[in-house]
């Protein structure tokens, strides 16, 4: 287990207690739909890092039948299984991206989609999306979440709520040399609703997205 990635064993254990995550929900959904709209129209190729069992890449290549060449991978090797039961067309791999044997520029487009809250070390994972892509780099993250602690279900420690580990913002994300940089706020719910409900969101807040579209200048 090396101390400057994700904890392997201890993510594997919580993700198979499906302690952090489930089913896409309808806010799940409205993430993908707006992260396929910012997906290069012409983008033949498409790496998803960090791709847990393939949930974006089969709701993207349904949608988009130009992408010719795709791979997911994860360091679950847990999930990347039950991937390909689920998604038997999907093309998934147990990787590190750090790991990746890709020759730079392998990838027209690479997403990493919610991953990086969840890295110890997670400017390393950055770095390496723009070795594998040679024209956009797709990230989206919580945004200015205020992260809550809570004792582990496994080991009774304070951790994290959901394994989120960092909070970002646009600040967050510096500009890299040779690529342009933008911003889209994605809303994580709609305020408006009964007294009740918009008293629990101020109780405890879901918070909204932040997807950041580097483009290669040309």
């Amino acid at each position: 287990m090396e101390p400057e990635r994700i904890e392997k064993a201890v993510y594997e254990a919580t993700l198979d207690d499906g302690s952090i995550y489930g089913k896409l929900t309808s806010r799940d959904m409205k993430r993908l739909e707006t992260t396929e709209k910012h997906i290069a129209g012409d983008a033949k190729s498409l790496l998803d890092v960090g791709c847990f069992c393939g949930e974006w890449l089969d709701f993207l290549l349904s949608r988009r039948q130009d992408i010719e060449e795709h791979l997911g991978i994860d360091v679950a090797e847990s999930k990347i299984k039950e991937g390909g039961q689920l998604h038997p067309d999907l093309n998934l791999k147990a990787a590190f991206a750090e790991d990746l044997d890709v020759p730079d520029g392998g990838f027209e487009v690479v997403t990493c989609l919610e991953v990086l809250e969840h890295i110890p070390k997670w400017h390393a994972v950055f770095e390496s999306l723009f070795r594998f892509a040679s024209k956009q780099v797709v990230v989206t993250v919580p945004y200015r979440e205020n992260i809550v602690k809570t004792p582990c279900v496994h080991c009774g420690k304070i951790t994290p709520l959901y394994g989120h580990l960092h909070r970002y913002s646009e600040e967050s994300f510096p500009q890299v040399p040779g690529w342009s940089r933008s911003f889209k706020k994605i809303a994580g719910y709609n305020p408006s609703g009964s007294l009740i409900r918009r008293i629990y969101r101020v109780l405890r807040p879901i918070y909204s997205w932040l997807l950041v579209d580097y483009r290669k200048l040309s």
